[in-house]
């Protein structure tokens, strides 16, 4: 019974370390950042940018948190909130599961947020594509 015990706690601590290294990763983008479209770069070192028949939009999600260090399952957030890892700066954010085409929309909800205590919720805008 003992052995069992401890082979379960060793393949549940494997799998939690694991978990941990896997989520400090950084992806290899982070550190080899593309050259960048300006006056120091060749236009002939690139192909362009595929075309789309798509217009550009703005939307809007609420962000209420960013979280560094910090495992956002440790902490129950509202049902309307979705976490956000960004590998490169190392930080969670948690931002509304949905954007919205209407600003007055997300200031709904961003009130709705605020109402039930997420004080620090504020607005950010994207460029979509449609």
């Amino acid at each position: 019974m003992k052995h069992l015990i401890y082979s379960l706690l060793l393949v549940a601590f494997c799998g939690w370390s694991f978990e941990l290294s896997a989520q400090n990763e950084k992806p290899s983008y982070c550190d080899e950042l593309p050259v960048t479209y300006s006056k120091g770069a060749s236009r002939n070192s690139r192909p362009s940018l595929p075309k789309f028949s798509t217009t550009p939009t703005i939307e809007y999600k609420v962000q209420v948190a960013i979280l560094r260090n910090t495992d956002p399952r440790e902490y129950p957030f509202h049902e309307d909130l979705v976490a956000r890892h960004r590998p490169c700066e190392e930080v969670w954010v948690i931002e509304s599961r949905e954007s919205f085409t209407s600003r007055s929309e997300a200031l709904k909800l961003q009130n709705k947020l605020r109402n039930l205590g997420y004080n620090g919720a504020y607005l950010i805008e994207m460029v979509g594509y449609r």
